[in-house]
């Protein structure tokens, strides 16, 4: 249920992109507006992430969860009418407001239902739906959807009718993990928050959550399909190349975090932010071979990347079940404001420059600043979360 609607939700955030010169011409947006489009949903991570945590944490997952679905279809029904960059900057806010649950909550469900060495697998096969959902969305909107139903606004449309049966879905299907394993805390929200605000680690692996993931990998991501019609590709063309960091997304997302065991998690991570870097370097200063292994070796590092993060944080003996749904959601907040200004920044650098390369090139530059305080990560043994 959680990769069904990672996948709902992935497909109506990112087919946005390969439509955004459409949008931009017929709702007369500049770059910088783009950016603030293309980092609007996540925004609201940054407010709404440690209550979504607190939430599920107390209320229970199916109850709160089920926020989410309902309002991805709201959201892309609503973009489809929208007239000025306010309207569609607000409707795909909605978006947001939703998202903080499913990312919040489906760490709560892995860290409820499974254990040791199976989180790395179990998080990793969960957010593959985001990945499918995006890179088919990103791949078949333009030369598929679009010639099918005439419109962008139409196309928006029929994301929401997917959403729709998502939602029902979930209403139906989803239900809370035993209580034995649904652990939840009894503490005070400050005192919960005052013990994770304390640990060292905790705010290694949210700044590099801020800077790697959110800041760096996600606005390169939004902005590819972009940087690839200015490097001279058609819509179409943009659409499939730009998907393929997706697809190869999988594998970082699921063989990299299974084959990590816990207490040895840090020298993958080290490997997968080295590799996100150099490709993003390399996709916007190489053509032909180079160009496309780029694309292909950066969805395998940045897939990697967030649940290898993400299992890492749930397996400190501060964080564990009892508190995954605060812990997640702080590094959600957080690293939500990467999330937003990382698009903004670049379509601001775009703006001011005439390219699109001086932001693409900063993004990767900062990722591999962010091998120093990787290496200052201490993982828990793997006795201890045995």
């Amino acid at each position: 249920m959680v990769w069904l609607v990672y996948f709902s939700f992935g497909a109506t955030a990112y087919c946005i992109s390969p439509l955004i010169t459409l949008i931009g011409q017929d709702l007369s947006l500049t770059f910088s507006q783009i950016g603030s489009i293309l980092g609007a949903f996540i925004l609201f991570y940054i407010p709404l992430s440690v209550p979504a945590g607190v939430l599920i944490d107390r209320a229970g997952m199916k109850k709160t969860l089920i926020i989410c679905a309902a309002l991805i279809p709201i959201s892309a029904s609503l973009q489809s009418f929208t007239t000025d960059f306010l309207t569609l900057f607000l409707a795909i806010s909605i978006l947001g407001v939703g998202g903080p649950f499913l990312a919040v909550g489906s760490m709560k469900i892995v860290a409820s239902w499974f254990r040791g060495k199976q989180r790395g697998l179990a998080s990793g096969l969960s957010m593959t739906g985001v990945f499918i959902g995006t890179s088919l969305a990103t791949a078949i909107t333009n030369p598929v959807v679009m010639p099918l139903v005439g419109t962008w606004r139409s196309t928006l449309r029929l994301y929401a009718l997917l959403g729709l049966i998502v939602a029902f879905a979930w209403l139906v299907f989803l239900r809370d993990a035993p209580q034995v394993q649904s652990e939840t805390t009894k503490k005070p929200l400050g005192e919960t928050l005052g013990e994770l605000l304390r640990e060292k680690n905790v705010w290694l692996i949210i700044l590099l959550a801020f800077s790697a993931a959110f800041f760096s990998g996600y606005s390169f991501i939004r902005w590819l399909p972009k940087l690839l019609e200015v490097k001279g590709m058609n819509p179409s063309e943009a659409g499939f190349y730009a998907s393929l960091p997706g697809w190869t997304g999988l594998i970082g997302n699921t063989m990299v975090p299974s084959v990590a065991k816990t207490g040895s998690r840090k020298p993958v991570l080290l490997g997968a932010l080295l590799i996100q870097g150099i490709c993003i370097y390399a996709a916007v200063t190489t053509t032909e071979l180079p160009f496309i292994a780029s694309l292909i070796f950066f969805g395998i590092g940045y897939g990697a990347s967030a649940p290898l993060l993400l299992v890492i944080l749930m397996d400190l003996p501060q964080v564990g079940a009892k508190v995954v749904g605060v812990a997640s959601g702080l590094l959600y907040s957080i690293g939500a404001i990467g999330g937003f200004a990382g698009p903004l920044i670049v379509g601001f650098l775009t703006d001011s420059t005439g390219t699109i390369l001086t932001g693409t090139i900063t993004l990767a530059v900062l990722v591999e600043v962010m091998l120093i305080p990787a290496l200052l990560v201490k993982e828990n043994s793997a006795r201890a979360t045995t």
